[in-house]
């Protein structure tokens, strides 16, 4: 019991002092702060243009490998698709630069036990969203196009650079986004807003969302495609049902308490 009041002095005295910066000065801090995450990315965008050959022929690999080789139909539309694969590739080469950031920015406002959490979080989010995007390069994304290039199977298809690329990304970034779904589901259970019991009875409503998210960040607008993009996602609500199950450890004797 002694040590709570402690602990508690320090987090206060933090407190007070991150709340000391006027509204000015914390958007020029936060006006720094996106400075120089530009900046990084501006480094990075020049570092990755020298690889960006290879970095769009991986992108667009999966795509070209099935339907043949890709067309341009604009003077500059390879040009702009290596400076568009460099900048991708700048967003990964920058992202702990970014995070560092972002993390110097809020961390002033945070107690010293909500610090604790930055770097199992930065950790985990980043590997959620890399198994996110393995998983389309390697399944979604091979799936989608063998589907889709079967449809056009009875024409001569000329498939643009620029379309490959807008495939390929928005499928990589938004299946990396979507695996992020456990994490956010543990956030909100730490602090209370979800439980497992919640999210289980909403699983109809849930099952429905996935399904509209997909419509909506789908490239196409089959229903493969989609599908592709909605049963893993409701896959990951099932396994989000769990953390939120194990997040809350007070809840969880709750409720088994009430089921006995």
């Amino acid at each position: 019991m002694a040590t709570e009041p402690r602990d508690a002095a320090p987090e206060a005295a933090e407190d007070s002092a991150g709340a000391q910066m006027s509204f000015l000065e914390h958007l020029e801090e936060l006006r720094r702060r996106v400075v120089r995450s530009a900046l990084a990315v501006l480094v990075g965008l020049l570092v990755c243009y020298a690889f960006s050959e290879q970095i769009l022929e991986f992108l667009l690999d999966p795509i070209q490998g099935r339907m043949g080789t890709l067309s341009v139909i604009r003077p500059a539309e390879a040009f702009l698709n290596r400076v568009k694969a460099a900048f991708v590739g700048a967003l990964f080469v920058s992202l702990p630069v970014i995070l560092y950031q972002a993390w110097a920015f809020v961390s002033p406002g945070l107690y010293p036990r909500e610090k604790r959490w930055f770097l199992p979080v930065v950790v985990v989010g980043s590997a959620l969203f890399l198994a996110g995007a393995g998983f389309c390069y390697e399944v979604a994304m091979p799936a989608a196009v063998n589907f889709l290039a079967e449809q056009g199977e009875m024409f001569d298809q000329h498939i643009t650079v620029d379309y490959a690329f807008s495939f390929s990304t928005k499928m990589l970034l938004g299946l990396g986004v979507v695996f992020e779904m456990p994490l956010v589901v543990y956030a909100l259970a730490r602090l209370d807003m979800v439980t497992a019991s919640f999210l289980r009875r909403r699983l109809d409503i849930a099952v429905f969302i996935c399904f509209l998210v997909a419509a909506i960040i789908t490239p196409t607008p089959d229903v493969v495609t989609m599908s592709i993009f909605a049963l893993p996602m409701i896959g990951l609500y099932l396994v989000s049902i769990l953390v939120a199950w194990l997040a809350n450890p007070t809840r969880r004797r709750r409720a088994d308490r009430d089921d006995g």
